[in-house]
């Protein structure tokens, strides 16, 4: 059997991605994130290619403030001549990425530079967009949190093989793993490892980890959605 799945963002990106021309009017795009209910519009031309990226705060900041002089007339007039491409984030100042960029990378990029999206390019075109919600859904499935289960925290000595025991007491109980997450920080010299496993029939279990040097912390029932 061959398995497709590499963990990039190919596998789980947006690719139905509402986008507009540059030439389109401040009216335009406003009605289309309102009637998309998006708050990203990718700025393309006519072949497909990314010229730019056009978000709801780009709405808001082009929006007259209420302390203008101009009448109705004259702020609609002026904003009905107003293009994307005069206010949108031009191409060459975007964060962009690849199909091929690892999921957990391109989180680390919108993490480090505090952006909400990163439209994902293939040979210079548009291929999808990969959002703030998209990366904490990711975070919801690294987790397993839709699926019934009990979370265990342990703390373990930080060296190599100290989760093959854990492994090992799981296996003797024949419990399914639904996941396991270890921060890179330290607590007191222990790592710390959240474990989920699919059985809310959990006291012996915790009664084993302890007895093969992990410190049960807490215990945490999980029901699906």
């Amino acid at each position: 059997m061959t398995i497709s799945y590499k963990g990039f963002m190919r596998d789980k990106i947006q690719r139905e991605v509402v986008t507009i021309s540059p030439d389109a009017s401040f009216y335009d795009a406003r009605a289309l994130i309102r009637d998309k209910g998006v708050r990203h519009l990718a700025v393309i031309d006519k072949n497909g290619h990314l010229i730019g990226l056009l978000t709801d705060g780009d709405i808001r900041e082009a929006a007259p403030s209420d302390a203008t002089s101009l009448n109705v007339h004259e702020l609609q007039y002026l904003l009905g001549k107003l293009k994307v491409s005069a206010f949108m984030t031009p191409k060459d100042k975007l964060i962009t990425i690849t199909p091929d960029t690892l999921i957990e990378e391109a989180v680390q990029l919108m993490s480090n530079h505090k952006i909400s999206c990163l439209p994902v390019l293939e040979d210079d075109k548009l291929y999808g967009i990969f959002t703030e919600t998209d990366a904490l859904n990711h975070l919801v499935d690294i987790f397993g949190l839709e699926q019934k289960g009990t979370r265990l925290t342990v703390a373990l000595e930080d060296k190599p093989g100290t989760m093959l025991g854990i492994l090992e007491v799981l296996k003797k109980y024949d419990v399914n793993v639904i996941s396991i997450v270890s921060p890179s920080f330290m607590v007191e010299g222990k790592r710390i490892a959240a474990i989920r496993i699919k059985t809310e029939d959990y006291e012996e279990i915790a009664k084993e980890l302890e007895k093969a040097g992990c410190s049960v912390l807490s215990i945490g029932k999980w029901r699906s959605a």
